[in-house]
Order: C-alpha cells, then sequence, then structure tokens
C-alpha cells in the first residue's frame, strides 16, 4: 500500500514539473511583451509628426524682376495647410543633364549664404519675400532656417546666382548657368524634408519654365 501511494505521489509530482515550467514560460514571455510594448510606445509618443502643407514650387528662366528685365528665379509658395518651421526642414534637388552629369544639393539652416546682388551682401537661400522681414542681403531675419513659413507666403531664390547655390549649380563669368543643359524644359527633383519626423513634404518633379 504504502508503494502505491508513494508511486502515484512520484506520477503527481512528475505531472506538476511540465505545468509549473509551461507557466513559468509564459510568465516571461508576457513580461518581455510588456517590456517591449512600452519600448514601443515610448517610440510612437517621441516621434514627432511632419506638417501637412500644399506647397508650389516653380523654376523659371525668365522671371519678372520688376525693373524691366527678367532673370532666374526658383519659388516655394505655401498654399495651404500647416506653418513650417524653416529651421525644421532641409530643401533637397537634384538635376541631370544630358550627359549624366548628377546635380545634388541638400539647403539646410546652417547652408552656406550667397551673395545674391554681389555687393558683398549675404542670404541663405530661399529666403523670405516679405517686406515685413526686410529685404534680402545681410538681414539674418529672411534667411531661410531663421523664419516660420506661414500660409501665403513665398520663398525665392532672388536671382540666377540664388537658384544656382540652391540647386548646386554653378554661375559663369558672364553671368550665365555653366552648364549649357540646363534650362527651359530641364526637369529638377524638389524635395522638401521635414528633418525631425524624416518625412517629406513636399516631393515631385519639376519643370523649368
Amino acid at each position: 500500500m504504502v508503494d502505491i501511494m508513494i508511486k502515484k505521489e512520484k506520477r503527481n509530482a512528475e505531472a506538476v514539473s511540465p505545468v509549473v515550467g509551461v507557466m513559468l514560460m509564459l510568465v516571461v514571455t508576457i513580461i518581455i511583451a510588456s517590456v517591449v510594448s512600452a519600448f514601443s510606445g515610448g517610440l510612437v509618443s517621441n516621434t514627432q509628426v511632419a506638417p501637412q502643407a500644399s506647397i508650389d514650387v516653380q523654376v523659371d528662366t525668365s522671371a519678372d524682376t520688376t525693373m524691366g528685365g527678367t532673370d532666374y528665379k526658383m519659388t516655394f509658395s505655401l498654399l495651404s495647410g500647416d506653418s513650417i518651421q524653416t529651421k525644421n526642414i532641409a530643401i533637397v534637388t537634384y538635376y541631370e543633364n544630358s550627359s549624366g552629369h548628377i546635380y545634388k544639393n541638400k539647403q539646410t539652416a546652417t547652408s552656406n549664404a550667397t551673395d545674391l546682388y554681389q555687393y558683398g551682401t549675404l542670404t541663405r537661400v530661399p529666403f523670405i519675400n516679405d517686406a515685413k522681414y526686410g529685404y534680402a542681403g545681410d538681414n539674418p531675419s529672411v534667411d531661410f532656417g531663421n523664419y516660420t513659413w506661414s500660409t501665403g507666403d513665398v520663398l525665392s531664390t532672388g536671382n540666377i546666382r540664388g537658384t544656382a547655390a540652391l540647386l548646386g549649380l554653378n554661375v559663369a563669368e558672364s553671368g550665365d548657368i555653366s552648364d549649357p543643359d540646363f534650362g527651359s524644359g530641364s526637369v529638377v527633383d524638389v524635395k522638401v524634408l521635414h528633418v525631425p519626423s524624416g518625412q517629406y513634404i513636399f516631393d515631385k518633379e519639376v519643370i523649368v519654365k
């Protein structure tokens, strides 16, 4: 009789061991899942959301200078949507000429400024074209990266030198774009990147007029 009871207890102990093992595995799995969930939740809550905006970009080789002439000019118009702090965005441009040479540029709030008018006054393009901020040229308040871009605001490269600087092109001593392929009909890939979120606010191919 004693032997029978010992055998039953042994069988019961053997049956309990796998159950305990499974329960321990479940507990460990639940703990790991909780940690991963908490970590993922933290990542989501810390991720910045890109502004939602409708943007129009134009590249014009015969833009009116309002002084009786024409010039190369690139403009960015915020048609509607959220206001955008330009310190948080980068403008990425990509142009390939007929021989396969690639011009690529990334303009940020820390990019070099340009002497647009050859007066020794510097402006980081595209500047905000609004009289309330003052005029471009040694006026940091209009420089890209230093202002908030709101609905109705137009950003401009000003002239051929500013346009070349934004597109990564060069201006010859003659005052023309040094790449003879670039002109009306050229296609430039333009992206506006919201750096904190890593998302593009604008991403289109723009045909030069």
